[in-house]
């Protein structure tokens, strides 16, 4: 039920709609009831032999009342169905937006293709709730308690001895209930992992290729797909279970009329009108008993899909710590940082509880305006950093300061508005490369910009080869560029954004070394005043920033200027003789 309450603030926007829709669909029920009503008149005449009032006024009646039904049905079903997916867009839109705004650790714990399907698949099996069940429940509702109440009042006994095989409803629905919920989470869940490998496969249909993993890959696909298949029709026995079980409860009910109202009839007890009339609406009772397995079914497969939808709505935008008395404000109007400088303090840093620090104990200060390098081993956290920074994760609190003030105090989009960063994986969109770039900007960018930070990337060269140039459409994640064009593009994205912290992590990892070299003297101008990290595994660059900081093992170890660390003999000096043994070796 906690579940299906998780809807309630999407449906309450459109509450009017659904009380109109209820409404008519109740209505609908009412006008419904009264068709045996005017069968029963008909018959009772008739088997009186009072032709005074034509037979073609019951039939005029009788077509009038379906008529209104139908009308007033189809509006109401019509209305709240259309509620419904408004509901569902306001949804979409809110799991959309939020999983926007989550941080990336949640994305190193799911697999996109899980949250894929939970944005898509289980929206559209919450909307059931809000819309189907609300149409089958409302009239059933009424339609149920409608027939029995006429019942009833025709002839009790009767209705207390056709009512007697209904009782094992109630066991039927208890029995299937928990088991649907338990199989329809489970089917999400196999939905979910199915998605997830097809993303895969799709994305990596290069290396799987190269490697001729066809035939292993439609094997998992196939062991997927199949559970998925299991899964589902796991589902589908409980529902046939219920489609079964209902109908023949409502034969064995309608049975029992047919003997005791024949006899009645016989025995000059019950007249023809009213046998006709109680078995109309035995017929009216037995839809709402048979739907209600559907309408079980439809309400735990939606409980199943709130649950997993709320993983994503529940989760906390920002992992950043509790923040202590007296921090300063982070409202709309705190200031976005405008020097660039940074203060780390201390930090020690793990992606999760269960794993080593990717950082320990790191001090340090770099001032506005000064151009520094970070270079280290693999797996060093030189890249921890560079997210760090750039607000990707959350340090403990004081431990980061960016212009003096606490990373943590700044919303996040304030902070990512005000810095640029270039991470190693260079995401493109499936659009024009000037697009691309003025994704960037802080707001609209003109074709001038977009044209200088192209410049400034050295991408201008490479456009001249395309036939629509800048406007050139790639593919998707930028599959029709090369590597070392995927990162300048990616460069000239942050470059128009005009950061007053530029972060490069690795982002001239795919060029060569000459053209990371015109690329950096480029950027002397553009960088004077303002800061700049750059994360490289290359050596190329340090003569031209102003100091390098040496990362190992999560620590800082090194600090100082190309000279100075050269001169020192320590890992810096190990590492910069290693890449030039490297590159000697490679051009004899």
């Amino acid at each position: 039920m906690r579940s299906l309450l998780r809807l309630w603030p999407y449906m309450r926007p459109y509450r009017g709609r659904y009380v109109l829709g209820i409404v008519l669909v109740v209505l609908g029920s009412v006008l419904a009831i009264a068709v045996p009503l005017i069968v029963r008149a008909a018959f009772d005449r008739l088997d009186r032999g009072d032709v005074g009032v034509p037979i073609a006024y019951f039939v005029a009646a009788i077509v009038a009342a379906g008529l209104a039904k139908a009308l007033v049905v189809f509006k109401g079903r019509y209305t709240i169905i259309a509620a419904s997916r408004r509901v569902e867009y306001d949804l979409r839109n809110a799991v959309y937006g939020k999983l926007l705004r989550l941080p990336a650790g949640f994305y190193d714990r799911h697999a996109s293709g899980d949250v894929q399907s939970r944005a898509i698949n289980d929206v559209e099996g919450a909307r059931m709730i809000a819309g189907i069940s609300i149409v089958i429940i409302a009239s059933s509702v009424i339609l149920f308690f409608s027939s029995l109440a006429a019942m009833f009042s025709i002839y009790p006994r009767l209705a207390w001895i056709a009512m007697s095989p209904l009782v094992f409803v109630g066991a039927v629905i208890a029995l299937v209930s928990r088991q649907e919920f338990l199989q329809s989470e489970r089917v999400q869940e196999r939905l979910a992992a199915l998605n997830t490998l097809a993303q895969e496969n799709f994305s990596g249909a290069r290396v799987i290729r190269a490697f001729s993993r066809e035939p292993a890959e439609c094997r998992r696909f196939a062991r997927a797909s199949s559970a998925y298949k299991k899964a589902a029709l796991s589902v589908a026995v409980l529902e046939a279970l219920a489609w079964t079980a209902m109908p023949i409860l409502v034969e064995a009910a309608i049975g029992v009329t047919l003997i005791v109202g024949g006899l009645g009839i016989i025995r000059g007890t019950f007249s023809k009108g009213d046998f006709v009339a109680f078995t109309a609406y035995q017929f009216m009772l037995s839809w709402p008993v048979m739907v209600t397995g559907w309408a079980v079914a439809l309400l735990q497969r939606g409980a199943a899909c709130m649950d997993r939808i709320a993983l994503i709505l529940d989760e906390p935008e920002a992992e950043s710590p509790t923040r202590g008395p007296g921090a300063p404000s982070r409202g709309p109007g705190a200031p976005a940082p405008t020097r660039g400088g940074v203060e780390i303090r201390d930090l020690t840093f793990r992606y999760s509880a269960d794993r080593a620090p990717a950082l320990q104990g790191v001090s340090l200060r770099i001032a506005p305006g000064e151009r520094v390098a970070v270079v280290g081993r693999t797996g060093s956290g030189k890249s921890t950093l560079a997210q760090i920074l750039l607000g990707l994760y959350a340090a403990p609190r004081g431990t980061v300061l960016i212009d003096g003030r606490d990373i943590n105090d700044y919303p996040r989009s304030v902070l990512r508005g005000a810095l640029g960063g270039v991470l190693q994986d260079n995401f493109l969109f499936s659009d024009a490369i000037s697009a691309n770039i003025a994704f960037g900007a802080r707001g609209s960018a003109s074709s001038d910009e977009v044209a200088w930070a192209a410049d400034s990337a050295r991408l201008s060269g490479d456009l001249a080869s395309f036939p629509q140039g800048i406007d050139q459409v790639i593919g998707e994640r930028g599959i029709t560029l090369s590597g070392g064009q995927k990162q300048r593009v990616a460069i000239a994205r942050a470059l128009i954004r005009h950061p007053c912290l530029l972060i490069l992590d690795d982002a001239l990892s795919s060029v060569d070394v000459d053209t990371e070299r015109a690329i950096l003297e480029n950027l002397k101008g553009y960088l004077a005043g303002k800061t700049c990290l750059i994360v490289t595994h290359r050596f190329s660059c340090v003569s031209l920033v102003d100091r390098v900081l040496v990362f190992d093992a999560g620590r800082l170890v090194e600090s100082g200027t190309h000279a100075e660390l050269a001169a020192r003999g320590g890992l810096y000096t190990q590492l910069l003789t290693r890449q030039r043994l490297e590159e000697a070796l490679k051009q004899a």
